[in-house]
């Protein structure tokens, strides 16, 4: 006998009607009348006397109700008790990752550890650059993901992911059928990147510094997929990864012939901080995929 059906039975007898109880059970009334239909049957006796002035418990329908009360009872008492159990059981693990490693990184991947660990709920918090660092280092989360350049002194650190850089460059611009794009390319165009908070921004500027001029930032956001799309536009030049799941036809990813100017992730904790069984199930993982995913890469340019 379903649980489910000794509910809807009980639920009859609270509303006094099928068609009541079938609204405040978000079912069908003809499949609510069906549910109860097989449930006399499976008993081998009516629990209801339709008349023409509604329904009517029989004696054996009175004697169900008494059991099913108690039964469901019992039921919910039992399943709160695992649950809690469960909820006790569960290990939480706060992360620090800045805007757009996740994309990077793939969502795919946070699922798959889900279904590897779903005692483990993930909690992931997203910041600018600065501010992801800020967070590990204070302790707001128990580790995190940094972008390249960063004080190793302060972090115990791990290379998961080396991404290039690029120029993202309408197809109706005049550098769009370039090979590579050296940064003097870019001294007259206006440029679009991520906010001044982020490695990206960082590491471009001191890149054009160095080569003896003042890009003109036209927009900054944090959100990297937005430089792809104000690209599209030809609103300017981007300067971001490739995302490989963003439709291009409308635009060119450019590397850069300076091939130091790179996006590399770190997964990273604070110097010296205790590696709990949590922690290190997330991290194994992490390093694991990263791994394979490196070696795919490297399979793949050997072919």
């Amino acid at each position: 006998m379903d649980i489910k059906i000794l509910r809807y039975f009980l639920q009859i007898c609270k509303d006094g009607s099928f068609s009541k109880a079938a609204k405040n059970l978000y079912i069908s009334q003809q499949g609510l009348s069906k549910s109860i239909s097989n449930l006399e049957k499976e008993i081998g006796v009516s629990v209801f006397n339709r008349t023409s002035k509604g329904n009517e418990l029989t004696e054996y329908g009175e004697y169900l109700k008494n059991k099913a009360s108690t039964i469901v009872y019992q039921f919910d008492i039992l399943t709160d008790g695992i649950n809690e159990i469960k909820q006790k059981n569960k290990k939480f693990l706060n992360i620090g990752v800045p805007f757009g490693v996740i994309n990077s990184l793939s969502f795919d991947l946070i699922n798959e550890f889900n279904k590897i660990y779903p005692d483990i709920i993930l909690n992931i918090k997203e910041y600018t650059d600065s501010k992801c660092e800020e967070a590990i280092l204070n302790g707001d989360v128990d580790l995190g993901f940094v972008i390249a350049h960063f004080d190793k002194n302060k972090f115990d650190y791990k290379l998961i992911k080396h991404e290039k850089l690029y120029a993202i460059v309408n197809k109706n611009h005049k550098l769009a059928n370039h090979d590579f794009i050296d940064f003097l390319d870019l001294k007259n165009e206006k440029i679009i990147i991520n906010s001044t908070e982020s490695k990206v921004h960082h590491n471009f500027i001191i890149k054009c510094l160095e080569n003896g001029f003042d890009p003109h930032i036209l927009i900054r956001t944090n959100e990297m997929i937005l430089v792809t799309d104000f690209s599209k536009r030809n609103e300017g030049i981007g300067i971001s990864i490739h995302f490989s799941h963003t439709p291009n036809c409308k635009i060119n990813y450019i590397p850069f012939k300076d091939e130091s100017f790179t996006w590399d992730i770190y997964m990273v904790t604070k110097k010296n901080t205790i590696i709990d069984d949590t922690m290190k199930k997330f991290m194994d993982f992490i390093e694991d995929n990263s791994i394979a995913r490196n070696n795919l890469i490297l399979k793949e340019d050997v072919i």
